[in-house]
């Protein structure tokens, strides 16, 4: 076996094994912190993001790509009480609209009102409908980002933990006994290059 195959074989199986290791992190603690507030547990997109590109050869070099969702690092390193953009504000109330919080905002308004108008005392009172979807998507970003600004959002560390658990220095040590020689490993985050 050719020398670039065995050290393709060593990064695919460290990729192999960093994306299982990562998925099972983060629903692990996704799933602790539902618990903690009384949520439910549910699937996540970025769980289903993460994964281990193949391993690429371009100009020499040999390259393995891991790659999760932009926001992983707020999820993993937490998030100070602070504003949000308004471009944060709309992709909040996409992620509401996904996740079914706009429509419950559109069920208790609507329960609500209906409550108000059974006190009245008013005849001929108007049937009573649910406010537009695209309404209530933007209440829900708006409600989301305002927690956001007064409390902070807690880390979770899920790839944090992971990724500083020894498994680099193993991958160091496979790859110098492959090839004799010292090797550098560099990560980046994706946001800076």
């Amino acid at each position: 076996m050719a020398l670039n195959d065995e050290i393709r074989k060593v990064l695919s199986e460290f990729g192999l094994n960093l994306t299982i290791d990562t998925k099972q992190s983060l629903k692990q603690k996704l799933d602790a912190r539902a618990s903690k507030y009384g949520g439910r547990k549910r699937t996540s997109r970025l769980e289903a993001s993460a994964k281990a590109l193949p391993v690429s050869y371009q100009n020499g070099v040999l390259t393995l790509k891991f790659e999760m969702n932009y926001y992983w690092d707020i999820v993993d390193g937490g998030r100070k009480a602070s504003n949000v953009s308004e471009e944060g504000q709309n992709k909040i109330a996409d992620w509401s609209a996904l996740s079914g919080l706009a429509e419950k905002i559109r069920i208790s308004d609507l329960e609500s009102r209906k409550q108000k108008q059974s006190l009245s005392k008013r005849k001929g009172l108007k049937t009573l409908k649910k406010m537009p979807f695209d309404r209530a998507k933007k209440a829900a970003g708006f409600l989301v980002a305002r927690s956001l600004k007064k409390k902070s959002l807690e880390p979770t560390n899920f790839f944090s933990d992971v990724i500083s658990d020894g498994r680099l220095d193993e991958l160091k040590e496979r790859l110098a006994q492959l090839v004799k020689a010292e090797i550098k490993i560099e990560i980046s985050n994706g946001i800076n290059s």
